[in-house]
């Protein structure tokens, strides 16, 4: 039952996501929680320079760091869809596994596309870890309609404003 409710709740707060209400999936992480965003790109660069390695490389610590990724998400109109959600494991050591596709809609046609995996690990209701994995070449190249590329905090010229017109083809498309 618990893991019904566990779909539910995960599809709820990528659809608030998705209406620009990042709160209720920040909600959802504990104080303490990490989460994980592969590449060398802006994403897994926002707080800090992620160092490779075998072992996961928490890209953003703490529910401060979790929160400007959601708002940067938020931000740009990033949209998410489900195809499928895996839960397994008991309350206190419950783990996802939800597959999506993500997109910048564009006036005519999208100026991004992807596809992700999210690797979830939730203890009594909150999530302590997650780790995305998707196609960071396309994360890259979205990149490059940044006016400024956001460096690790601490440092100037920190941005979030895209400029679209550096996006003359739309990642991911087939032309």
């Amino acid at each position: 039952m618990y893991k019904a409710a566990a779909r539910a709740l995960i599809r709820r707060n990528i659809r608030q996501l998705n209406e620009g209400r990042y709160q209720p999936a920040l909600a959802m992480f504990a104080p303490d929680a990490e989460l994980t965003f592969p590449g060398q790109n802006s994403w897994s660069r926002q707080h800090r320079v992620p160092r490779g390695g075998r072992a996961p490389d928490a890209t953003h610590r703490g529910r401060d760091e979790i929160e400007s990724f959601l708002q940067r998400y938020v931000e740009l109109g990033i949209q998410m869809e489900v195809e499928d959600i895996l839960v397994n494991g008991p309350p206190w050591n419950m783990r996802a596994a939800v597959r999506v596709r993500d997109w910048i809609p564009g006036a005519s046609r999208d100026v991004y596309a992807n596809r992700a995996v999210l690797m979830v690990r939730v203890v009594w209701g909150k999530i302590r870890s997650q780790e995305d994995y998707e196609d960071t070449e396309r994360t890259s190249a979205l990149d490059l309609g940044y006016s400024v590329m956001p460096v690790p905090r601490g440092s100037e010229g920190v941005t979030t404003g895209l400029d679209a017109s550096a996006l003359a083809t739309p990642i991911g498309s087939a032309d």
